[in-house]
């Protein structure tokens, strides 16, 4: 799996950490080849409890150009389980890296199911709403296939203990020997571009508008990044567990959503971004 050194343009252009509207970005002409592609992992959607079972998943929308890359300027409705937030959030964030950074990224959100081929085309992968996760063994297999290949996960938006298991117990699948484990704010991924210091919880957009509580389920309330790393210490999976990254991106130029909110989730996405195509 090839990692695109390009990627390297980005520290060369970003002059501020100040996130404002974002529309209205050029779209790449036909000769500029995306250097980087988000790409969502299309999951199963399971229920809680003894005898998990599978209950469905959300089709593979049509191919969607961004307004932010001159589509239409609105988004259709968001999906559910591993659509949560698409495509706005997608759109949001890549189009916030392409005007703040030049890089040339790829103006439709991407997919892709776990068992498709092209899964190994993408060094770097986002899944939201773990919580509900279901994988079976082949899915396992071909996911530890994809980490021993250089492949990077970034997981997000998922609440309480709860989910929380449900999310380590998937992973147990594709890691019977690793767990989670806490990232300190010393990790190398939060220093690759930005210094983040110190952690934030970002709560979803109605909680961020309307000065709610920024966590969601009361069993477990504080924030936490987690990390699984390969034997030579490389970051495989990061986890923003008890934060909404992906809300923050979307309703990043939502008046009363708190820049302080959009502008973390930006800076802490683009060094995710870093990482995973330097390692």
């Amino acid at each position: 799996m090839a990692k695109k050194t390009a990627l390297l343009i980005l520290f060369a252009v970003i002059g501020s950490a100040c996130f404002v509207w974002l529309s209205a970005v050029s779209a790449d002409t036909p000769v500029d080849p995306p250097e980087f592609y988000f790409t969502r992992l299309i999951y199963t959607e399971g229920g809680f409890g003894r005898g998990f079972r599978s209950f469905g998943t959300m089709p593979k929308p049509a191919p969607y150009t961004c307004p932010e890359f001159g589509g239409r300027g609105f988004f259709p409705p968001q999906g559910w389980g591993w659509a949560t937030d698409y495509p706005g959030g997608d759109c949001k964030f890549m189009g916030g890296i392409h005007r703040l950074t030049g890089m040339h990224v790829d103006p439709n959100p991407n997919t892709v199911k776990i068992m498709d081929d092209d899964l190994f085309k993408y060094p770097f992968v986002y899944i939201v709403e773990p919580g509900r996760m279901y994988i079976n063994e082949r899915e396992a297999a071909r996911l530890r296939e994809y980490f021993e290949r250089g492949g990077f996960l970034h997981v997000d938006d998922f609440w309480g203990l709860r989910q929380k298991a449900n999310f380590e117990a998937q992973m147990k699948k594709i890691f019977p020997d690793r767990s989670l484990e806490v990232l300190p704010l010393t990790h190398e991924i939060f220093h690759t571009f930005f210094d983040i210091d110190s952690l934030m919880q970002v709560p979803n957009q109605g909680n961020g508008c309307y000065g709610g509580r920024t966590w969601e389920q009361p069993d477990d309330r504080a924030p936490r990044i987690y990390g699984i790393s390969d034997d030579k210490g490389r970051l495989m999976v990061v986890v923003t567990y008890n934060s909404d990254l992906g809300d923050a991106w979307e309703y990043m130029d939502l008046a009363c959503y708190p820049e302080k909110f959009s502008g973390y989730a930006y800076r802490v996405g683009l060094n995710f971004m870093i990482y995973a195509m330097t390692h």
